[in-house]
């Protein structure tokens, strides 16, 4: 996790958190728009195993958007935690 250390000589907390909010709130629409196209069986006539293993993908790439939002919001409360 990237974890700035607010000093006076550095960003200030807003400049550093407001972009990681803005961030998540991308990746987070992302997510409800890729939720739209998630495979479904209908599309794969005579192709189960194809609509598991796309499925099983489609998850994955939504897994991986989900793991780098948690890091994101972490590292905007890991900055705000610093403020005095």
């Amino acid at each position: 996790m990237i974890r700035p250390t607010l000093n006076i000589n550095g960003s200030s907390a807003d400049d550093l958190i407001q972009p990681r909010i803005a961030a998540y709130d991308a990746l987070h629409a992302a997510m409800v728009a890729l939720q739209q196209v998630t495979p479904n069986g209908r599309d794969y006539p005579g192709q189960p195993d194809q609509c598991v293993a796309d499925r099983q993908a489609h998850y994955d790439r939504l897994a991986a958007l989900m793991a780098i939002a948690t890091e994101i919001i972490a590292e905007a409360i890991s900055i705000k935690e610093q403020i005095k």
